[in-house]
């Protein structure tokens, strides 16, 4: 099965404001007398997806891009007939990293949506993701925590900061030769995201001869001296942090001022573009990697460079990373298992979770790394992550120098 990227003629058509929130009272389709079955957020004309974001907090800058970039492709897809002859409106709110308002928002949104396409930062994951699995509810574009594999209704967005973790440890190994029995640091925020990237790490490094020295943060931290200075202490050969861009940017202006020259490895989440224009730059092109799920903005893939033209067409002002082909791949899923879902004659929330798990050998043109299969409850679908590194030249500030599934990322079990 392969994913083929919108045609590019719709691309002038996908304007930004085509696709605004629509009346959030409006109630469930009643079908249209084609044997469909529908439910919450479809009516015989439209389908209503949710998006929870966070547009005020620390993923402010990626999360905006994400959804000019959704709000693109829907638009487009809209205007090449639909899914299920319905056009896609999208009703998209802002939890700024609050999982209490990101509940609040949830209840107040689940009733009028057919799938949730995104709900966006680990905290606000994990609050919201119980209550969807109770409603029967899709949610895509989650993070990338290993939690949403206890969910049937969670379609992770290609691998778990676990196996990122453990393909980074993997790396630092088999490429950039750290020696066994070496320290390597990890700056990690507490909570789903942080404690999973954490336990990717700490499995490999057992696996691999390293030990691992642990620092945990909170997202509200901003100064990383202290923890440079405690990595200096330890003696680190490399540092894997699972973290925000601003965390990455004062810790490696910290350690290149500090003259410690080791390999920093981030998971997905970790990397801005923008970064390159800040003090944290000559650090970041020095030492500076990354693992992640999601192809870079200048990936070679056929629908990755679909992805950059739509956005370059609607939104040419805007900040090129990688979350460009996240925002696109993540909704390439989600249209993959609407129309399933219509095929299926069942397009209700529990119709397209259904169909959500039919789906494997999914090849995404290049937007995930490897191809994806969503039958095997508790697996994550890939192992396999793209490896980066920065690069002023390269849009999006990123180049791809790999794809790689290492043997712990392949040893490692969720429990």
């Amino acid at each position: 099965m392969t994913i083929r990227p919108l045609a590019a003629a719709a691309l002038c058509l996908a304007a930004l404001t085509a696709c605004s929130t629509t009346d959030p009272d409006a109630g469930p389709g009643d079908g249209d007398g084609s044997g469909i079955r529908t439910g919450n957020g479809v009516t015989d004309s439209e389908i209503r997806i949710g998006v929870l974001t966070d547009l005020s907090g620390p993923f402010k800058a990626g999360a905006a891009v994400q959804v000019q970039e959704k709000k693109a492709y829907w638009a487009a897809r809209s205007a090449q007939g639909g899914i299920c002859d319905r056009k896609i409106t999208m009703d998209v709110r802002d939890h700024g990293y609050n999982p209490q308002r990101a509940v609040s928002l949830y209840r107040s949104m689940a009733p009028d949506v057919v799938a949730l396409q995104q709900v966006l930062g680990s905290p606000a994951v994990a609050a919201v993701l119980p209550l969807a699995e109770k409603d029967d509810l899709y949610v895509g574009g989650m993070g990338w925590a290993s939690v949403a594999l206890e969910y049937q209704v969670a379609q992770i967005p290609g691998t778990t900061y676990s196996i990122e973790s453990a393909n980074a440890v993997d790396y630092l190994v088999d490429t950039l030769k750290v020696p066994a029995g070496s320290t390597i640091g990890h700056v990690y925020f507490e909570g789903d995201f942080g404690g999973d990237s954490l336990a990717g790490a700490e499995h490999a490094a057992a696996a691999r001869g390293l030990k691992i020295h642990p620092i945990k943060i909170t997202p509200q931290d901003s100064d990383m001296s202290a923890q440079a200075a405690a990595l200096e202490r330890a003696g680190v050969k490399g540092v894997i942090l699972g973290a925000s861009p601003s965390q990455l940017s004062s810790l490696a202006s910290v350690l290149a001022s500090n003259g410690v020259d080791v390999p920093l490895i981030g998971n997905t989440p970790t990397f801005s573009p923008a970064l390159l224009n800040t003090p944290a730059r000559e650090g970041l092109l020095k030492n500076f990697y990354t693992v992640t799920s999601v192809a870079p903005y200048n990936g070679e893939g056929a629908a990755v460079k679909t992805a950059a033209e739509m956005f370059e067409k609607n939104a040419p002002d805007g900040t090129k990373g990688w979350e460009v082909p996240l925002a696109y791949g993540q909704s390439e899923l989600l249209a993959e298992a609407l129309e399933k879902a219509c095929e299926n004659g069942d397009l209700t929330p529990k119709g397209v979770v259904a169909a959500m798990h039919e789906t494997s050998g999914l090849d995404t043109q290049g937007l995930f790394s490897g191809t994806l299969d969503y039958t095997k409850p508790g697996e994550p679908p890939t192992r396999k992550v793209f490896v980066s590194r920065a690069d002023p030249e390269a849009p999006g500030g990123l180049k791809v120098l790999d794809t790689i599934e290492g043997p712990s990322a392949l040893s490692y079990k969720f429990e």
